[in-house]
């Protein structure tokens, strides 16, 4: 495509976004003010006529004017057709569909509906039981989560595309939340919302706010409303995401510190850690009385939680303070279970 022409088609409105048609002049002005481009009303027709051809925007006529907007489908590779996308692209636009995260940001959605239409029908169009493989392939693979599946709660779709839009333009967010260790008390908040993350299903905000050294999580389920500010703001240059999430462990959630943590398995219940190790200088070493490891991890309430999901099949030998706690949580089980119902 000439790059003129790509100009103009960049600049008429989208139909699959209910966007207005717009005037041979208008689309001249919008190209000027978007790309200092200075042509002729002539010259902005023959790219729109050309486009046409291609069927790739729409045209009305209005008296003796003609009106222009991008067709549905036009953007992106399925302005090429779904004839013309091969089966590789479609089969790895449809496996991004079904096994991407349960949420994908509402402007990539926008972005990629035609081209996950355009690549069902490609591989629906299938005429010979080699391109049928590449159809039967998607149904081939499922992925299931190692945890005990629960019954996640929604996520308002206009409240999330207000926090992604926000998120996308660096622009401020005026939040209502709601706190549940506060008996569900709804608060109002101004933020600046620095990224997304899904943990085990559930979708969280992370966002900044003035006057506090470290950024919060919010769970998106427990906005109330959401509503993206004019005003921007200047994301901080010292922030990373992946660091947030991977190096401080936010997630692991009440994070102490790291400890030289040392455990002992019965039956079989930690020989996974010997193909997954819990850290890097993590020691394994069998013994007549079981698995016992040893390894360098973050003391916080998701590491408590996964020691209590071994049950009897895991002795926390040390640090002494764990060890206590634990022995105090049996204490207690042995307090609710030991007397007949």
């Amino acid at each position: 495509m000439p790059p003129l022409v790509a100009n103009v088609f960049h600049v008429l409105k989208d139909a699959e976004q209910d966007g207005l048609f717009l005037s041979t002049p208008e689309v001249n002005k919008a190209l000027l003010n978007t790309f200092r481009i200075e042509v002729s009303v002539k010259t902005v027709q023959r790219a729109l006529v050309k486009l046409r051809n291609e069927q790739l925007v729409d045209c009305e006529k209005r008296g003796t004017a003609l009106f222009w907007r991008k067709r549905p489908g036009a953007n992106g590779m399925a302005s090429r057709s779904s004839g013309l996308m091969t089966y590789e692209q479609a089969l790895a636009l449809q496996t991004l569909k079904r096994f991407s995260s349960r949420q994908i940001p509402s402007l990539v959605a926008e972005s990629l509906a035609s081209l996950f239409d355009t690549a069902e029908k490609r591989l629906d169009a299938s005429q010979n039981d080699s391109e049928r493989r590449y159809r039967k392939w998607v149904d081939k693979v499922e992925v299931e989560s190692g945890g005990f599946a629960l019954q996640h709660p929604a996520i308002d779709p206009v409240l999330f595309s207000a926090v992604t839009h926000a998120l996308f333009y660096e622009q401020q967010l005026d939040v209502v939340y709601r706190v549940r260790s506060k008996d569900y008390q709804e608060k109002s908040k101004v933020v600046d919302p620095l990224g997304l993350v899904e943990v085990g299903g559930l979708v969280y905000l992370i966002a900044a706010m003035p006057g506090y050294p470290k950024p919060a999580m919010y769970r998106l389920d427990r906005l109330v409303s959401a509503k993206m500010l004019p005003e921007r703001f200047t994301y901080p240059a010292e922030f990373s995401l992946a660091e947030y999430v991977k190096d401080q462990r936010q997630f692991d959630f009440m994070v102490e510190g790291a400890i030289t943590v040392e455990l002992r398995f019965f039956n079989g219940a930690g020989n996974h850690l010997l193909e997954s190790p819990l850290s890097d200088d993590q020691v394994a070493t069998t013994t007549n009385e079981g698995l016992e490891v040893t390894g360098t991890v973050l003391l916080s309430k998701r590491l408590r939680w996964w020691l209590r999901s071994f049950g009897p099949n895991v002795q926390v030998l040390g640090p002494a303070a764990l060890r206590g706690e634990m022995v105090a949580e049996a204490r207690t089980l042995m307090a609710l279970y030991g007397e007949t119902p």
